[in-house]
């Protein structure tokens, strides 16, 4: 009978042991599913940032085309003036400007996609 007795508690210990391996298991699932909730929620950011980024690149190449063609029947009137000298300057001061803006967007683009890149390989 002891015989018996001691092997119920040894299987019940193994029962315990079993039951707080499944309770870590489960701690470790809560875990990576918060960690995957995180990563939803990025992911989400990101899109909704390369929309903002391509909404931009739209409305600079609006602006540029813009530029070229109704502001080059303006600048003809002044061909070969000082103030076109001028203009010339600022247009170009202007350009730069506009490189600088497509490259920081460049950039930007880049380093959302290397995130997507990222949670991608996390998934």
């Amino acid at each position: 009978m002891e015989e018996i007795l001691k092997q119920i508690l040894a299987g019940m210990n193994d029962m315990k042991q079993e039951i707080s391996e499944i309770g870590k298991n489960m701690k470790t699932l809560e875990l990576r599913l918060d960690r995957l909730g995180k990563m939803d929620s990025i992911e989400h950011r990101v899109e909704v940032n390369q929309i903002d980024l391509t909404d931009i690149k739209e409305i600079l190449e609006k602006m540029d085309s813009f530029q070229t063609d109704v502001l080059k029947d303006f600048f003809q009137m002044f061909k070969g003036s000082t103030l076109n000298k001028v203009f010339q300057e600022e247009i170009s001061q202007i350009n730069h400007r506009l490189d600088a803006q497509l490259t920081k967007i460049a950039k930007n683009e880049e380093a959302i996609l290397m995130i997507e890149g990222k949670n991608n390989k996390v998934s």
